[in-house]
C-alpha cells in the first residue's frame, strides 16, 4: 500500500476543467498550480464532460454537444455483458495484479490530456498530483434514458455504473502510482445537492460511495470529494475522505453550522479545499477582501472559539477556484490562475 502524503499548505490546485483547445495550452496552466491536475478540456470533445469520461465503454451510450448524457437501455442490454466480464475480471485479479485495471484508463477518445499528462509529470519529476472523476451518485443521477426518465428501476445497470466509476478511478491512480507520484483523486458529486437522507434509495447510494471511499484509501489513495452545493454536510463527512472540496461562498457558512462535525474531521486529518476565486462572474478580485470574507465566515460559527484550530484550518487548505471553468474564456482562465496564485501568497504571509 502506499504511504498517503501529508500535503503542506496552503497550497493550490483547480477543480479540473479548462477552456482551451490546445493540450499543450491546458498543461502549461496546471503546472503551474502546487498540485498538478489533469485538464479536462470538453471544447474538444463532448466525451470529455465529466458523466461522459466517467462512463466510457459503457454501451448505448449517447453525448449531446452540452455534456449530457442518454442512454439506449436496449443496446446496453445487448452489450452490457461484456463490459461487466471485464469490470470481474479485473476485481478478481486486484489484490494481485497492480495493473488489473489498466484497460480502464482514460482514453484519448474522451481525456486528451491523459496521456501527455503523464509524460509531463514524468518529465518534471513531479510526485504529487489530482485526478478527478464523476462520483457514483452523481453519474447514476444525471444519467437518462433516452425517452428521458431515469435509471432508478434499473438496478443492474446502477451496479454497473458504480463499478466503472471505482474501476477508472483505480486505473488513474494506480498508473500515478506506478510512475512514483502520490494520487489525490477528487470524486465530483454535484448531485448531492438533491441527497435526502430519509430516502432508502439515497442512504443506500451513500453507503456504496462510502465502500469506494474506502477502497481507494486502502489502496492509498488521498480521497477528495467535491461538492459545489449545499448538501447534507453530516453525510458527506462520514465518508471518511482527506478532503472535502467546496465553493466556499457558497456553501461555507452552510458547512460550519455542522461544527462538531468539522471539528472532527480537521482534528483527525482532514483538509478542506476551498473555491475562493468566484468562477461565476470573472474579475481580478482583491485577495485581501476575499481573505476576510472567509475570516468573516469563521467568524460568525461556533468553531471561531477555537482560532489556533481556524488559523491551522486556512493555512492548511487547498486553495482553488469555485468551479471548473470549461465555459469561460481562456483569458478568463488566466485571470483566475493569477488571482488564485495571488491569494495563496497573502494567504501564507498572513497565516504563517
Amino acid at each position: 500500500m502506499t504511504t498517503i502524503v501529508r500535503l503542506p499548505g496552503p497550497q493550490t490546485c483547480m477543480i479540473g476543467s479548462l477552456p482551451h483547445h490546445n493540450i499543450d495550452a491546458a498543461l502549461a496552466m496546471s503546472m503551474q498550480v502546487d498540485i498538478p491536475f489533469l485538464p479536462q478540456i470538453p471544447i474538444r470533445n463532448p466525451w470529455e464532460f465529466m458523466i461522459a469520461q466517467a462512463l466510457e465503454g459503457m454501451p448505448g451510450l449517447n453525448v449531446e454537444e452540452d455534456g449530457s448524457v442518454a442512454l439506449d437501455v436496449q443496446v446496453w442490454r445487448g452489450r452490457s455483458h461484456a463490459l461487466n466480464d471485464r469490470l470481474l475480471n479485473a476485481f478478481a485479479a486486484m489484490p494481485v495484479r497492480h495493473e488489473a485495471f489498466e484497460s480502464f484508463e482514460p482514453s484519448s477518445s474522451t481525456s486528451s490530456g491523459w496521456q501527455p499528462f503523464l509524460w509531463e509529470l514524468h518529465e518534471r519529476g513531479i510526485k504529487t498530483a489530482k485526478v478527478q472523476i464523476a462520483g457514483p451518485l452523481t453519474a447514476q443521477w444525471a444519467l437518462r434514458l433516452k425517452d428521458g426518465s431515469n435509471i432508478g428501476k434499473h438496478t443492474d445497470l446502477t451496479t454497473q455504473i458504480y463499478r466503472l466509476v471505482l474501476a477508472r478511478a483505480l486505473a488513474m491512480c494506480r498508473r500515478l502510482q506506478t510512475d512514483g507520484i502520490q494520487p489525490v483523486l477528487y470524486l465530483d458529486e454535484p448531485g448531492l445537492y438533491g441527497f435526502t437522507a430519509s430516502d432508502p434509495r439515497h442512504a443506500l447510494a451513500l453507503q456504496e460511495l462510502r465502500i469506494l471511499v474506502k477502497a481507494l484509501r486502502k489502496e492509498g489513495v488521498t480521497v477528495g470529494l467535491h461538492c459545489c452545493s449545499n448538501t447534507d454536510w453530516s453525510a458527506v463527512l462520514s465518508l471518511d475522505i482527506n478532503i472535502l472540496s467546496i465553493d466556499a461562498k457558497l456553501s461555507f457558512a452552510s458547512l460550519l453550522q455542522r461544527s462538531e462535525e468539522v471539528e472532527n474531521f480537521l482534528r483527525t486529518g482532514g483538509r478542506l479545499s476551498l473555491g475562493v476565486i468566484p468562477t461565476t462572474k470573472i474579475a481580478e478580485d482583491d485577495v485581501r477582501i476575499l481573505f476576510e470574507e472567509l475570516l468573516e465566515i469563521f467568524g460568525k460559527s461556533p468553531l471561531s472559539r477555537q482560532p489556533e484550530l481556524v488559523r491551522k484550518a486556512l493555512y492548511d487548505a487547498i486553495y482553488t477556484p469555485a468551479c471548473g471553468l470549461a465555459l469561460h474564456s481562456t483569458a478568463d482562465a488566466e485571470t483566475v490562475l493569477a488571482t488564485l496564485l495571488e491569494f495563496k501568497q497573502f494567504c501564507r504571509q498572513t497565516l504563517g
